[in-house]
């Protein structure tokens, strides 16, 4: 048997930082979360309100459908600010119309 010693409680372990080739050890890492809030990009946004759209019928939820186009057309600024609409082709018509591209 051990003689018992007076040991301090541990505390939660980490596992050491990993700093990719030709990074700082304080720089961010380039895949890093930037969204920490758990806010959502306009991209990921956009995309989201188009699939909800896309799978209502105007004519059985008209609310829902005009809530969906409403935050589509909010989103228009942040898609050119981040100039997505320049690179994008938007396929579906009436999403294109929404937005005016």
């Amino acid at each position: 048997m051990y003689p018992s010693q007076p040991v301090a409680p541990e505390g939660p372990r980490h596992a050491s930082q990993q700093v990719a080739p030709g990074q700082h050890p304080t720089q961010p890492p380039r895949m890093m979360n930037m969204n920490p809030a758990g806010k959502h990009s306009a991209i990921a946004s956009f995309v989201t309100y188009v699939k909800a759209l896309e799978a209502l019928d105007p004519r059985h939820f008209p609310d829902e459908y005009a809530e969906h186009a409403d935050r589509i057309r909010e989103l228009k600024p942040f898609l050119r600010a981040h100039g997505i609409l320049d690179v994008m082709e938007i396929k579906n018509p009436d999403v294109a119309a929404l937005i005016g591209v």
